[in-house]
């Protein structure tokens, strides 16, 4: 009877196709961490190249303000009523005129200074002129020398840009002086030029305050806490943040320059779920092929093991099969027929040793107790007789002695020649002659 088989060739398949998945999908674990950090790390480096664009960017739009500011400053020194009413001494009329021209152009600040610099008129209130007075005690002594880097100034919390034009007929009879504030339409301009956010921050008499931000305000509040460089973490994006710290005159002015690398990162997150849509694909071919593969391999196998199977109950008879491949597995099947057919040939010698005589090839004693036993139990009453003939030669050992054994062995196959011809009486199972 055959044993069952185990199931160790389905747990061999189980193996082959999970080892093989698992080495897989180490790979492509590592290769998709690797490409994710490649990924972050390039946007990270195109987001700071777009930063430093931006800063630059920032500095021209400050400055393009700065010559528009001037040039409004320019036409309103030429002016002619303007001029007018500088001549008469009207003050009333030469501050109306400030206010009404800086209030169509969006200067916040504007003052007629005389030619030594002091206010003559001013488009501040009353109750901000001390204030007005600190601010610009310098800064046109400044401005002289410097007509092309005019700083920030402070104001109430809002950093302004300040020009200074001579108004000259034909010398010099003073001084017309315009201040913007950086305000939030120049950010908003900045965005829409490069995406990029901009938080002003100003402080001074120790005291920080946020100018305007483009921004959300939890943005605002993380950039606000968060050094040069760094990475505003924490929110629903990826937002990379700059500090370009500016030239003022009464505190400190600094531009914190945001951008969201989301933008950035969105078609490479698009090649990434790609990535992972072909990985998947990868990983389910190589769970089919690796399957098919083993099933390949452990199908030959099973065969094989039942062909151990059936030798090892002496079932010498059936070829094994897969003789015909051509592989590794072929020639495990035809090392394993060679086996079957060598291992048949020497049982059946060891069965003919067991029970016949090599020198006559007659059956020997045990082949004659166990055929004389079968006859006994096979006989009926009705069945013909059973009896037992037995054929001595006497004085062979003389023969032996005289003549010597090989004679002797030639005198036993002539013998049992004799008695195995058709009708002769030792025909009959029995053992061979004995030697005396």
């Amino acid at each position: 009877m055959i044993p069952r088989l185990k199931r160790g060739a389905a747990s061999l398949i189980t193996r082959l196709v999970g080892l093989s998945l698992l080495l897989l999908l180490v790979v492509q674990i590592a290769g998709f961490g690797v490409v994710r950090q490649s990924i972050e790390a390039n946007a990270r480096r195109q987001v700071a190249r777009e930063l430093d664009i931006a800063e630059h960017v920032w500095e021209r739009m400050l400055a393009q303000k700065v010559e528009q500011l001037r040039d409004s400053a320019t036409l309103l020194a030429a002016d002619y009523g303007f001029r007018s009413a500088i001549n008469s001494g009207d003050v009333e009329t030469v501050q109306s005129v400030l206010e009404n021209h800086g209030s169509r152009i969006g200067s916040t600040v504007t003052a007629f200074l005389d030619p030594q610099f002091k206010v003559t008129a001013s488009s501040l209130a009353d109750e901000h002129m001390g204030l007005d007075q600190r601010l610009i005690a310098d800064l046109p002594a400044y401005l002289s020398r410097n007509p092309t880097g005019a700083p920030l100034i402070v104001i109430q919390g809002v950093p302004h840009q300040f020009v200074m034009v001579p108004m000259r007929a034909p010398l010099i009879i003073g001084w017309v002086l315009m201040g913007f504030p950086v305000s939030q339409d120049l950010g908003k301009e900045m965005g829409l030029l490069l995406q990029v956010d901009v938080v002003l921050v100003t402080q001074s008499e120790g005291q920080r305050r946020l100018a305007f931000s483009t921004t959300t305000p939890e943005v605002t509040q993380r950039a606000l806490t968060h050094a040069d460089g760094a990475e505003l973490s924490g929110g629903s994006e990826l937002v990379l943040a700059r500090h370009v710290p500016m030239k003022s005159r009464n505190g400190e002015v600094e531009t914190i320059l945001l951008r969201s690398a989301e933008e950035v990162l969105a078609p490479y997150r698009r090649l990434q779920w790609l990535l992972a849509l072909i990985s998947g694909g990868g990983l389910l071919l190589v769970a089919l092929g690796s399957s098919l593969v083993a099933r390949r391999i452990t199908t030959p196998l099973r065969d094989l093991l039942l062909a151990t199977q059936r030798l090892a109950v002496g079932e010498y008879q059936a070829p094994i099969a897969h003789l015909e491949r051509r592989d590794e597995i072929g020639n495990l099947a035809r090392a394993f027929d060679h086996m079957r057919v060598d291992i048949d040939q020497q049982q059946s010698e060891i069965r003919h040793l067991a029970y016949w005589d090599r020198l006559t090839g007659l059956p020997n004693r045990e082949r004659f107790r166990e055929a004389l036993e079968q006859a006994i139990r096979d006989n009926t009453p009705l069945a013909r007789p059973l009896a037992v003939v037995s054929l001595d030669l006497d004085r062979f050992k003389h023969v032996n002695d005289v003549l010597g054994y090989a004679f002797g062995d030639r005198l036993l196959q002539a013998v049992a020649g004799a008695a195995a011809k058709p009708g002769h009486p030792a025909r009959r199972p029995g053992g061979p002659p004995r030697r005396q």
